[in-house]
């Protein structure tokens, strides 16, 4: 079996096990409109317990150390399915749980989302996290198959935090978080914000969704309910052109929130989570013009403007730390964080003077015909004092290297101190902090291609993997434990998030059709939105239309069936995904295996 680690790193001491209990059940609450400058009422399915409060429209944060257990039990409330329901697939009360990233067992009581929790059965989810399993931001969120929109839709979502405070030695990694520490060594201020799609709607007396439409039965601008109606997430009715209809995406159950203070010129860690059913985020942050007329004093309709004239100048710099979790083999600096649905960044944050922020999911990029313009997110306050000319990479640098001999003092220590030290001289690189060892093309034993298709229109459409829609009593890949194997993914029409459970996977290359580099700033097919992606580890990648992902990965450990598909939840759940099984006596020859 393929290792890991280089070195493995084990927990001093096993913390006591962690509990969670939810209760799934239809809640009433309140989401801001920004058409109206008012709240809508909205019914929709819900989280409910172990600090999730009914109305919050958000899962708590979980906080996990590795080698430690972790159980979730699921009370599916909700109201039973009938069999028509059934037969027509109109029926959205059945449920699981998928452990977004974890690398645990996809087997049994583990992160096994081929089960189904019906309407009154109750069931335990029990996760032994390994004691070598890397910190970083993973999530949680229904997997049921045919009903992860409506209740992905309906904000049931939540992050999951795996911390580590373990150093690395010459054999082993150790874990970023003990550089992430301030002059008085306390640790960075954190944020942990889901950005989520919550698509409800309010129906008419016909049961259609409100609102107008164009000729092709497209919803238009203003997105609104009427007075006293209850927007509700009842069908795949809801999937509208995000960029059409206005919607405005929320952080945390909340649209355009007011975000707590940030300390002037301190460093922020923000685990940000696109927990969203299709829509990217290119996420930037700008000074706010004192000037500026309060948020929630401008209705949608004025916001673009509003934005144009008050977000003002340069996008600030921030320090991706991270990608779905994973430490990156160095910090890269950028101004803006991009994720794809299902995708993770932990990135630096310091704000350099007091006032306001603005934080705007910026899509000039990649809307050419501006049909979807860049729209706020939220707003973000700044207070005490700080200095605009300071270096923030250098501070940064320094601030990193002085986090690194306190933690690592001694003589003991001092062979690591150093590599780590010049790691960090060395344009930010974390060598010490990255978990998984590079897959060489020698280790690879097979090679696979994923292939992603829509095929037809209407009612007749196809959302395919390799020439197959899903089939949950099919088995589409089977998998050999403790060997490489290399993947090559191609979309054949539109941009798809492409997810693999259990087994994260190292980016090998991406080329445009013509062969040419696409993460390089020098090639002439250079994508921003893959830049810094070669070499590294994720376990969700956008496969853009015309290009080729190369990626590879180990089966380690872990046996057992699991999924790969597209997290644009309404293609999943229309077929868009394949069942993997990882098997000890599995031959790499072996392309399919039923039950």
């Amino acid at each position: 079996m393929g290792a890991l680690l280089f070195g493995l790193a084990v927990a001093a001491t096993a913390a006591a096990p962690a509990n969670y209990h939810f209760d799934i059940r239809r809640v009433q609450g309140v989401i801001y409109n920004p058409w109206t400058l008012s709240d809508d009422k909205v019914e929709l399915r819900s989280f409910v317990g172990s600090g999730e409060r009914p109305g919050d429209f958000v899962a708590p944060t979980i906080r996990v150390v590795p080698g430690q257990k972790l159980s979730i039990t699921l009370d599916n409330q909700l109201e039973p399915c009938t069999a028509a329901q059934r037969s027509d697939h109109s029926c959205f009360s059945d449920t699981n749980l998928h452990t977004h990233g974890m690398w645990v067992s996809p087997s049994g009581h583990s992160d096994n989302v081929l089960i189904s929790v019906h309407p009154g059965e109750q069931f335990r989810y029990e996760y032994e996290i390994p004691a070598d399993h890397p910190a970083g931001t993973f999530w949680y969120h229904p997997h049921q198959h045919g009903a992860g929109y409506v209740q992905l839709g309906s904000g049931m979502a939540g992050a999951l935090v795996v911390t580590g405070n373990r150093l690395p030695t010459a054999t082993g990694r150790g874990d970023v978080d003990i550089l992430l520490k301030d002059g008085r060594g306390q640790p960075f201020a954190e944020r942990v914000m889901l950005f989520q799609q919550i698509q409800y709607g309010c129906l008419d007396g016909k049961g259609q969704i409100e609102g107008a439409r164009d000729i092709k039965h497209e919803p238009l601008r203003p997105f609104t309910c009427a007075a006293g109606e209850i927007g509700r997430v009842e069908s795949f009715d809801n999937d509208w052109g995000w960029a059409r209809d206005g919607r405005f995406m929320g952080i945390n159950g909340k649209v355009q929130p007011q975000l707590a203070d940030a300390t002037v010129g301190a460093f922020e860690r923000w685990r940000l989570v696109n927990a969203g059913t299709g829509e990217s985020i290119h996420m930037r942050l700008y000074r706010l013009d004192p000037a500026a007329p309060p948020l929630r004093s401008v209705k949608a309709g004025d916001q673009v403007a509003w934005r144009e004239r008050f977000c003002t100048g340069s996008p600030l710099p921030m320090w991706q730390l991270a990608m779905d979790g994973l430490t990156r083999s160095a910090i890269r600096k950028t101004d803006e964080a991009f994720l794809f649905p299902g995708e993770r960044a932990d990135m630096i944050v310091r704000l350099p003077q007091a006032g306001i922020y603005c934080v705007v999911n910026d899509t000039r990029r990649n809307d050419p015909n501006g049909l979807n313009p860049s729209r706020m997110l939220a707003v973000l306050g700044a207070k005490g004092r700080g200095s605009a000319n300071t270096d923030g990479h250098a501070l940064l640098q320094s601030t990193l290297i002085h986090s690194a001999e306190k933690a690592l003092r001694g003589a003991d220590h001092s062979a690591t101190l150093a590599t780590v030290i010049a790691d960090l001289h060395d344009e930010l690189k974390l060598s010490s902090f990255t978990w998984h060892k590079p897959i060489p093309a020698s280790e690879v034993s097979n090679y696979r291609e994923v292939v992603i298709d829509i095929i037809g229109e209407g009612d007749a459409t196809k959302f395919m993997i390799n020439g197959r829609t899903f089939d949950d009593h099919r088995v589409d890949e089977l998998l050999p434990l403790g060997k490489a194997e290399e993947w090559q993914a191609v979309s054949l029409n539109e941009d798809h998030p492409l997810h693999i459970h259990v087994n994260p996977f190292q980016v090998a290359s991406i080329e445009d059709s013509a062969g040419r580099d696409v993460t390089d700033p020098k090639s002439p097919a250079f994508d921003p939105d893959y830049a810094g992606l070669k070499g590294e580890w994720k376990d969700t990648i956008v496969v853009k239309k015309d290009i080729r992902v190369t990626f590879r990965t180990r089966y380690e450990r872990f046996t057992g069936d699991f999924l790969m598909h597209c997290h644009i939840s309404y293609h999943g759940d229309h077929g868009m995904m394949e069942h993997l099984r990882i098997a000890a006596d599995a031959d790499d020859s072996m392309a399919m295996h039923s039950h």
